[in-house]
């Protein structure tokens, strides 16, 4: 039978996630025909997918028990590859400070 601490608050996908960035170079003065070699940067991001719709993907890094954080909202468009790495069920026990003392 399931007791109140087994009452579960939400159940998330998460997701390694290569996408592409725009990156600004303001170390240096740098000759035009090098500049025109730059390119946008690639980069990997493993979060919680909270929303998703044609227009943009919103992870969530960190997890509270109603609440989260290090939020991440990507572009769909610049989303390149997208691996489900998994999907956790997130319960209220979970969350009990109790159930971590020792």
């Amino acid at each position: 039978m399931a007791t109140k601490n087994d009452e579960s608050y939400f159940t998330l996908e998460k997701y390694e996630v290569y996408w592409e960035d725009s990156v600004i170079y303001t170390e240096k003065w740098e000759d035009i025909e090098d500049a025109k070699k730059n390119t946008p940067s690639i980069i990997c991001t493993e979060g919680f997918l909270i929303q998703k719709n044609k227009d943009y993907h919103s992870f969530a890094m960190t997890i509270g028990q109603r609440e989260c954080g290090e939020t991440w909202v990507i572009p769909s468009k610049n989303i390149k590859k997208m691996t489900k790495l998994g999907k956790k069920t997130f319960y209220k026990k979970d969350f009990e400070y109790k159930k971590y003392q020792k």
